[in-house]
């Protein structure tokens, strides 16, 4: 009885681990926005380009976008209403193997490689398109 008792704790204990998100506690902060870079290694100076946009990774798994982002998207698409910014949704992540970042959106996920460069965090997209944010202190 006291076997059953411990292997069913045993197993228990295993799955709530297994389930746990792992969240690579190095992304947990706030990063400003450099650059990003398309697969030739050229910089993108899209209407994007140094706005210095701000993207946050809680270490509970939250992923928040900078609101002047959806602003400027807006715009952008020709939208010039006031923004309703309790209306920007807030996004998920998680990551694997401490190189591959997940990051799940209202349109479904997207997986993407990672890596540091001292304080720089460098997203690399399946285009080859690369991404370069500074850390805040």
């Amino acid at each position: 009885m006291k076997t059953r008792f411990f292997l069913l704790i045993l197993l228990i204990s295993s799955t709530a681990l297994i389930q746990k998100a792992e969240r690579d506690p190095r992304l947990v902060g706030k990063w400003t926005i450099l650059f990003s870079k398309d697969g030739n290694g050229d910089i993108i100076k899209d209407e994007f380009y140094g706005k210095s946009y701000v993207e946050t990774f809680t270490k509970d798994g939250k992923w928040i976008i900078d609101p002047q982002f959806f602003r400027d998207d807006a715009k952008r698409l020709g939208i010039n209403a006031p923004i309703d910014y309790s209306a920007i949704p807030t996004f998920q992540w998680k990551t694997k193997d401490d190189q591959i970042l997940e990051m799940n959106t209202s349109e479904g996920s997207q997986t993407i490689r990672y890596g540091f460069l001292g304080d720089t965090l460098i997203f690399g997209y399946p285009n080859a398109h690369t991404r370069y944010l500074l850390k805040r202190k």
